[in-house]
């Protein structure tokens, strides 16, 4: 099975896999496979991680190809409540001018189901 191309809305996405079909997007240079380390973790950052750090920690584009092996992947998705504003953290190392709205987590989520990847786009200042 795989999964079209996609930000996690998540915090942070902790996935662990012994078998490729995880590719990242790296602007300029297209998709990319990453490969599996054995005993190693693979850490996605995610939607309000980026809004968090105003933009410094990227939200990662991926996506999941079909293979002709069979694979288990155990993914661990970290988000705040619902009813939790996410804003950016202010500091000199984010940069002192908050690029994105103070948004509560459901309604991001809301927003992302309805926009995809469009989401961040919406909040942005």
């Amino acid at each position: 099975m795989g999964l079209a191309p996609h930000t996690d809305t998540s915090l942070i996405t902790i996935v662990q896999s012994k078998t490729s079909g995880l590719q990242v997007f790296k602007e300029g240079v297209g998709w990319i496979l990453v490969q599996p380390i054995p005993g190693a973790l693979i850490v996605n950052v995610g939607d309000f991680l980026h809004i968090l750090s105003n933009g410094e920690f990227t939200t990662v584009r991926h996506r999941v190809v079909v293979t002709q092996i069979q694979r288990f992947s155990a993914a661990h998705f970290y988000a705040p409540p619902g009813d939790v504003i996410v804003s950016p953290l202010m500091s000199k190392d984010f940069g002192e001018v908050p690029r994105y709205r103070s948004v509560s987590v459901k309604e991001y989520v809301e927003t992302k189901g309805k926009h995809f990847e469009k989401a961040l786009s919406l909040i942005k200042k």
